[in-house]
């Protein structure tokens, strides 16, 4: 996460997760902002998400163990050279906008099984290219 970071709104999804806002807007020269915030999900990792996955259960329990039993989705949006008089405007726009675009997304059912099948995918599959 960036380092001034403030939690502005958290909003309970029909499927049991929660989604909280942080803005991490800051001045960048004189009086312009880079305007920005950042969606985050909190998921608890459970091993039987990862039922359908045919990697075994060590590869399973590696990515838990590398991860651990929260994983996050993230999403940032920012604007940048924003004039001070616009970014609390800007701020409420790119807010509104994703909510009403994503929140539907992630408050989906299925959401939280398949992003951690895809996180526990793409992390076995960077891991045995290392290997």
């Amino acid at each position: 996460m960036p380092k001034a970071m403030r939690l502005i709104e958290k909003i309970d999804l029909p499927n049991g997760l929660a989604v909280e806002f942080y803005d991490y807007s800051r001045q960048v020269a004189g009086d312009r902002w880079l305007v920005g915030f950042m969606a985050r999900v909190p998921i608890e990792a459970a091993a039987r998400t990862f039922a359908s996955l045919s990697n075994g259960d060590a590869a399973i329990e590696e990515f838990l163990k590398a991860k651990g039993p929260i994983v996050y989705f993230e999403k940032k949006v920012e604007r940048n050279f924003i004039d001070h008089a616009e970014k609390d405007r800007v701020l409420t726009d790119l807010l509104e906008s994703f909510k009403g675009h994503c929140l539907a997304y992630i408050g989906h059912q299925g959401f939280a099984d398949g992003f951690l099948r895809r996180q526990a995918k793409d992390f076995l599959e960077r891991r045995a290219w290392w290997k």
